[in-house]
């Protein structure tokens, strides 16, 4: 037989054959462990993966801490996360190209249900040196006399802008579009116009001091944005799992 220990000075000692027995008998705890727990997963139907099409500004402002507090407790589940306009988000689910989508506005398609999701409020952003900087709040028939970066074409911000555009008495000056907040920021920073922005970003924005934001007094600056899935009662235990906790948060 192997010994296991031997003694020492010191007293019993490992001997370099239990050492290696202790090295592997931990292996084999860890994996059967692990298996315990992929099993349970398993068992319940929380294994697998979820396709979501989202668009930006949920991404940027919502989606992260939701989806990291589902994958804490969900380690199983695997998340497909693709961005996008909220047109495409609804077709991605209506084709099957994903399983949720999260969109703004309305953009209707038959066979789909919607869930209330998040809202979020725009704010103008502007340079702190730009006249609208010191106002406590504005109407959107005060920016036509300033430019204003404009957002991405068919963006959820971008239908409203051409909507309230529709209704001013002259045009709004629109001399670069550009695609994400962040560039926004960059461009107000850089004095090219100003911008609408969600509130929760430009609290972040705004940190450095050269800008400011400045609420957008209109009822369409509260901004809704819903959940999109093919027949809940269909859905595979982890999308189900998932809509749950999206729409509970």
């Amino acid at each position: 037989s192997t010994p296991l220990f031997h003694r020492s000075s010191k007293g019993l000692e490992l001997t370099a054959a239990a050492q290696a027995l202790l090295h592997h008998a931990r292996v084999v705890l860890r994996d059967l462990k692990q298996m315990e727990i992929e099993l349970a997963h398993h068992a319940s139907g929380v294994s697998g993966q979820v396709r979501i099409f989202a668009s930006v500004s949920t991404i940027i402002q919502h989606l992260p801490s939701d989806l990291s507090n589902f994958l804490g407790t969900h380690s199983a589940i695997r998340i497909d996360l693709e961005e996008g306009t909220s047109q495409q988000a609804v077709d991605a689910v209506a084709e099957n190209a994903a399983d949720i989508g999260v969109f703004g506005g309305v953009v209707p398609r038959r066979g789909l249900k919607y869930i209330p999701y998040r809202s979020d409020r725009l704010v103008v952003l502007a340079h702190r040196d730009h006249p609208l900087s010191s106002q406590t709040s504005v109407k959107f028939a005060d920016l036509p006399d300033y430019d204003l970066i404009g957002p991405s074409r068919g963006s959820f911000l971008d239908m409203l802008v051409i909507r309230a555009a529709a209704e001013l008495s002259k045009p709004l000056k629109m001399p670069i579009r550009v695609n994400g907040f962040e560039t926004v920021s960059t461009m107000v920073e850089a004095q090219m116009g100003v911008g609408l922005v969600p509130a929760g970003c430009a609290a972040r924005y705004v940190t450095g001091g050269m800008l400011a934001a400045i609420a957008l007094d209109e009822p369409w600056a509260v901004r809704q944005w819903n959940i999109c899935v093919q027949d809940s009662q269909g859905l595979p235990p982890p999308v189900k799992l998932l809509l749950k906790h999206l729409t509970n948060s």
